[in-house]
């Protein structure tokens, strides 16, 4: 056990200090792990890709922080986890992803009772961003949905630009706070799909 805990430093050690090496040891021995996680949430095996090969970047972008005393594994699967809330949410935001999400979802399990339960998912996020305040969901609206700039959302509403990233960052956190406790719902209904 103690000489797994000493390679386990090495190989964090030698990332930190941008051994290629050392984050091959790490990409093979966390995508395979990450990849039913993500794809439970996703049901897309591009946009699971996507989310993992930007989960990998932010590890070797960042190596220099990590601790070679702490678990390496928490810190990826929180990565993972926000990454593919931010998907989630973009998908909520988006009808040509939800359109999209729907029809990977159809080819996995075509079951009603299990298309029942991902159009409550749905709906959640939809009331999620119904519940937001007025400016807030204006400007979210405008930017994600309409893909409006921080200064076109600006002129229309007759405020700063700076007053509209204010507003976005706040409605983003709204939003996170909001579908947390829902993903663990999700995750019980599609973790059967995969048993």
């Amino acid at each position: 056990m103690e000489e797994c805990n000493i390679y386990r430093e090495k190989i964090l050690e030698d990332l930190k200090n941008g051994d290629k090496y050392a984050f091959k040891v790490i990409f093979d021995s966390y995508h395979k792990r990450l990849y039913p996680f993500v794809f439970s949430m996703t049901k897309s095996s591009p946009a699971t890709e996507d989310i993992l090969q930007e989960v990998f970047l932010k590890i070797w972008l960042h190596r220099e922080t990590l601790d070679s005393q702490n678990s390496l594994s928490p810190y990826i699967f929180t990565i993972a986890r926000n990454l593919t809330y931010n998907y989630l949410r973009s998908v909520a935001n988006n009808e040509q992803l939800k359109r999209q999400m729907w029809e990977n979802l159809s080819v996995l399990d075509r079951k009603t009772e299990n298309l029942l339960q991902f159009k409550e998912y749905e709906n959640i996020l939809s009331a999620i961003l119904t519940k937001l305040p007025e400016q807030k969901m204006k400007i979210f609206i405008l930017s994600k949905r309409q893909g409006k700039s921080n200064q076109e959302i600006a002129e229309l509403l007759e405020i700063s630009p700076k007053t509209v990233k204010n507003h976005l960052w706040k409605a983003l956190q709204l939003i996170r706070v909001q579908l947390q406790p829902y993903i663990a719902h999700v995750l019980m209904v599609c973790l059967p799909l995969f048993g």
